[in-house]
């Protein structure tokens, strides 16, 4: 099986996850709020079972639905579609998001507690199903021409860097916490965030010109 992912289709999906990873969510701030309590070991099971949640739903929406509507040009330009709309949604809602809720909620859970709030997080997480349905397979080729190895590709990469941001969250939790609560340090990481997907909301776009 070939691949038809490209260089720059790479650094701008490595772009994308990077830029929706690292920016404030509710996976990031469970992750923070476990790093911030007992330190970065404790928030490894709920990396864990986020890392699954993701995977289950990489083989399900990415994977799976792909190679469903391959071939169906009408269905893939619908789909491209959903996943331009879907990152300028994203942009919109960093731009003018309020602020950020950390839970310090008291108590220290067991691992397999701490698994289960991952793994749900992950699940419950409506987003994953437009990311992996609509966004990933738009970088793996050209739509239609997409194959499982560039998405799995894709899926990987998402999760390293999902992972690492979930290590960097619980490490770095005191310094994290002190910028995202600082109203005009958040608003300017915010905004950032969603410059940057605006140019990745782009770049889909003018691929769907052509």
């Amino acid at each position: 099986m070939t691949s038809a992912l490209t260089l720059s289709s790479f650094m701008y999906f490595l772009l994308l996850c990077t830029t929706l990873t690292f920016s404030p969510g509710p996976m990031t701030l469970l992750l923070l709020s476990l790093g911030l309590k007992n330190g970065l070991r404790s928030s490894i099971p709920a990396q864990l079972g986020a890392s699954v949640s993701y995977l289950v739903s990489i083989l399900i929406f990415a994977v799976g639905f792909s190679e469903l509507i391959k071939g169906n040009r009408a269905i893939t330009q619908g789909i491209q579609l959903v996943g331009v709309a879907y990152i300028l949604y994203l942009a919109y809602r960093q731009w003018t998001r309020s602020g950020v809720a950390i839970d310090m909620a008291e108590g220290v859970d067991d691992a397999r507690s701490l698994f289960g709030k991952g793994l749900l997080t992950g699940i419950s997480n409506p987003k994953a199903i437009i990311l992996f349905s609509a966004v990933f397979p738009q970088f793996a080729g050209a739509g239609e021409h997409s194959s499982a190895v560039d998405i799995a590709i894709l899926g990987l990469t998402f999760l390293l860097l999902q992972f690492a941001s979930g290590c960097l969250y619980g490490y770095f939790g005191q310094r994290i916490k002190h910028l995202l609560e600082n109203p005009r340090q958040r608003i300017l990481l915010q905004r950032a965030t969603a410059v940057l997907l605006l140019g990745v909301a782009w770049m889909l776009a003018r691929g769907l010109a052509y």
